[in-house]
């Protein structure tokens, strides 16, 4: 009683980093396809801006963040590399 097993090595678990953001749902709905595609796994946070910071996202009110494993971020970074210029225009990438 009260023993927990961690599988795998312990420093590995829970670190994810920030891969992206942006204000536009569509387009982290098509960022979110594309991980799922390439079978990356990720986290999609949905985040509000304050009030005095609106200005700075042209008046949006949430963000969407998208996060992944620090170890996978090298390949979900080519994934996002891949996607239309279009869509990736309106990202905002992390550099790790």
């Amino acid at each position: 009683m009260g023993r927990t097993v961690t599988l795998g090595n312990g420093k590995d678990i829970n670190k994810d980093v920030e891969l992206c953001y942006t204000i536009n749902e569509r387009i982290s709905n098509y960022c979110v396809r594309a991980l799922i595609e390439n079978h990356i796994p990720f986290t999609k946070n949905l985040v509000s801006i304050p009030f005095f910071l609106r200005e700075r996202f042209h008046g949006a009110k949430q963000m969407y963040v998208i996060s992944t494993n620090y170890n996978l971020y090298s390949q979900a970074r080519r994934t996002i590399d891949q996607l239309d210029p279009i869509y990736k225009r309106r990202l905002r990438l992390s550099n790790y």
